[in-house]
């Protein structure tokens, strides 16, 4: 057992309550209780856009977001040609309540309401968006979702995306878009004081199942009991929710090693962990 989960399951012991006997007569206070067990956690909702991809490699995003999301609360998946399926039987053979739906009129209908975020689930080989994927995502921000965009296209950049976004009081998060080069870091040597083991799961080509792998690894080792940091290192990574990260196929290359060194000992100083898993890329 790691001392970080030591000190956590300390902490938690805190808020047992057994054979206590109470005096009505004398005040008394409500018992202490972690922050996490007062108030719960608002995740907010969110529905993918995955049309003619899920499944399939270029639906990795999406496919990834299914399986595992800490940042939103997946009610639908988008993809006409599997409308009518449940999300994880098409993935991985066992349902998960997450049903497929033609658009996103019927994802909507289904939520009982807008959902917070509209994700765009795609990742075309080109990087990019076409005009009809333009008008699909413009449509969700007349509707008053949210925008999150993991290409290399950063709406944030186009006037006209600009301009609804104004208009409709939604915000854009283009997860790929990297700092400005001035805030850029280049290799320092500090990893060298990272003293944790660290497991770099690797491939030879994109989409081979490294963020899936290194995902699972690490909610695995920390059901052990393990004290585990997931450093993500693509836009499915950064939206599932890893702490973590940076896009490091957006980094201009002078930077890259030093923007991962960074997040890493930024992670180890913060963490103190037992272990770094890195979802290596293949791009």
């Amino acid at each position: 057992m790691s001392i970080s989960t030591q000190k956590l399951r300390n902490i938690f012991k805190l808020t047992r309550i057994e054979n206590v006997e109470i005096n009505n007569d004398v005040p008394h206070f409500a018992p202490w209780l972690p922050l996490a067990q007062k108030v719960k956690p608002v995740i907010p909702s969110a529905i993918i856009y995955c049309e003619g991809n899920f499944g399939k490699i270029d639906g990795k995003t999406a496919n990834g977001l299914v399986r595992h999301s800490l940042s939103y609360r997946i009610l639908s998946v988008i993809d006409s040609e599997s409308a009518g399926l449940d999300a994880g039987e098409v993935l991985d053979n066992k349902a998960n309540g997450i049903p497929i739906l033609a658009n996103a009129e019927e994802a909507i209908i289904h939520a009982e309401s807008i959902p917070d975020y509209f994700i765009f689930g795609i990742a075309p080989s080109s990087g990019f968006l076409s005009d009809l994927d333009k008008s699909i995502i413009l449509n969700a921000m007349s509707l008053g979702m949210n925008i999150v965009n993991g290409l290399h296209e950063f709406l944030t950049d186009d006037p006209l995306f600009l301009e609804a976004s104004l208009k409709n009081n939604v915000r854009i998060f283009d997860t790929r878009k990297p700092k400005s080069k001035g805030d850029l870091k280049t290799f320092s040597g500090k990893i060298h004081n990272v003293k944790c083991p660290r497991i770099a799961v690797m491939g030879t080509d994109c989409a081979l199942g490294k963020r899936t792998t290194a995902t699972i690894l690490a909610n695995e080792l920390t059901k052990k009991g393990l004290n585990v940091v997931l450093i993500a290192t693509g836009q499915t990574g950064i939206m599932q929710g890893a702490q973590y990260c940076v896009a490091l196929d957006a980094v201009p290359s002078q930077f890259c090693a030093g923007e991962l060194e960074s997040v890493i000992v930024q992670a180890y100083e913060k963490e103190n962990p037992d272990l770094i898993i890195i979802e290596g890329q293949g791009a």
